[in-house]
Order: structure tokens, then sequence, then C-alpha cells
């Protein structure tokens, strides 16, 4: 009885730590986020700059409040995001059908190894003019490009977690005679999940950024689209304070999935 007390103390103790750490972050964070915007006053109100290129931070955030209520950049956000969610499931998908089968086939394997070495180092604003020609300007050549950008960092942070859980499990796996379902579904996947959490985050952060790039630049979805799609109009319209609003939502919306990815890997690995 006194050992379990023991040990639900200092639990207790390590979850205490855990959230003091987490708040004095939120608080440096959000010290700092107010450090920048009083500078960006700052700066404004010195004057180096015209208003219509250098807005003062008061101008920003009330064009952001403004664009929130009346410009529909909601609709956007979850548009944008949407988008990302819907690509991002695609590319888990077709990654585990490659692992699969480059466990399963060594002529998969090193092929795909292979297409990998090739395909990884591309970013996709570098191969949308060659999906423009064969798929032209849709939005299945939007999702084709950021499907390129987020399957290989997804397949490679599993094919690396299966190789190190094949390295640990692998004789134990074969001295039990552990059935297929349960080996993948109790030992392969359940073992993934911490190293799954990081590939999803440069995954997201990949095709996040090849989705607003591909908006901005191209325009490829047409007027009613996503946050790219938003700078890309408030530039031809010279709103500056629009355009700086549009990238403090495309920031907001980085964040706040890097703190839900942070929030399930503690949950999960339990740091």
């Amino acid at each position: 009885m006194s050992l379990m007390k023991s040990f639900d103390s200092k639990q207790s103790r390590k979850n205490i730590k855990r959230i003091h750490k987490i708040n004095r972050k939120t608080r440096d964070q959000f010290i700092f986020a107010l450090l920048i915007i009083g500078i960006w006053q700052f700066v404004a109100e010195m004057r180096v700059y015209p208003e219509a290129l250098f807005p003062s931070a008061i101008t920003v955030l009330d064009r952001l409040g403004n664009m929130l209520v009346n410009e529909a950049l909601l609709g956007k956000i979850f548009y944008s995001l949407g988008t990302v969610f819907m690509t991002l499931i695609l590319s888990l998908t077709l990654a585990l059908i490659m692992v699969g089968l480059s466990k399963k086939y060594e002529f998969c394997r090193n092929g795909i190894s292979l297409l990998n070495g090739i395909a990884s180092p591309l970013p996709g604003i570098a191969v949308l003019p060659i999906v423009i020609l064969w798929m032209g300007i849709s939005n299945s050549a939007l999702i084709v490009i950021m499907i390129h950008a987020m399957v290989w960092p997804l397949m490679t942070t599993m094919m690396l977690s299966v190789d190190r859980i094949s390295n640990q499990y692998g004789r134990m796996i074969k001295v039990f005679r552990i059935d297929t379902k349960v080996k993948i579904v109790h030992i392969y996947l359940r073992g993934m999940i911490p190293d799954l959490l990081s590939g999803v985050e440069i995954a997201w952060s990949r095709g996040w950024r090849a989705l607003i790039s591909i908006e901005m630049i191209f325009g490829i979805v047409g007027s009613n689209s996503g946050l790219g799609w938003l700078i890309y109009e408030r530039r031809m319209y010279m709103d500056t304070a629009g355009m700086i609003a549009g990238l403090i939502a495309i920031a907001l919306c980085g964040i706040v999935f890097e703190r839900l990815i942070r929030f399930a890997q503690q949950h999960e690995v339990g740091i």
C-alpha cells in the first residue's frame, strides 16, 4: 500500500512539473509575441516606410478582426485546413502501402528506396509545371503536388520505425510465433505511433507550405479557395494590412497544429 502511495506521489509530482514547464513555455512565448508586436508598432510609428507599405500592428490586428467577421477569413482557413488534412490521410495511406510492400518484398524495398531518393529532394513547386501539363490547372493537380510533398517524409519515418521495431522484437516474434494480425496491430502500429507523430508533423509542414505557395503564386484553384489565394488577392489590391493578416492566420494555424502534435506526443510517450 505504501509503495502504491509512493508511486502515486511521484506521478503527481511529475505531472505538476510537466504542467509548470508547459505554463512557463506558454508564458515566455506570449511575452515574446508581445515584444515582436511592440517592436513592429514602434517601427511603424517611426514612419520609416509609408503606412501603405508598413501598417502599424494595431492596423493589422484590426484588419485581421475585420476579415474574420466580414470577409469570410474563417471559411478560407477551414478550406485550406480541410485540403491539407484530406491530403495527409491520402499520403498516410500511400505511405503505409509502400512500407508494407517494402517489408514484404526486397525488390519493392530497393525500388521504393530509389524512388524516395529521387523524389524526396524535389520541392513541390519544382514539379508543378509538369503536373499542370499532365493534369491541367485543377484541384487534382494541387492534391498530387501536396501528396508529393507529404508522402516521402511519412514513408521514410515509418520505414525507419519498422526497421527499429524489427530489430527490437523480431526474435521474440519468431520464437513465440505471434499471429500476423497481432504483430501488425499491437507491435508495429503501436510501436510506430511516436515516430509517426513526428513524421506527421514534418509532412504537415511540407504540405501546408506547398498548398500556400501554389495558391499564392499561381492561383491554381480559383478565387473561392484558401489562404494562399487570399494573400495573392490582397497583394493585387495593395492591401498590405490584409496580406499581413493572412500571414498571421497561416502562422496561427501552424502553431495550433504543432501544439496538437506536442499534446499527442506527451500523451502517448509520457514525456
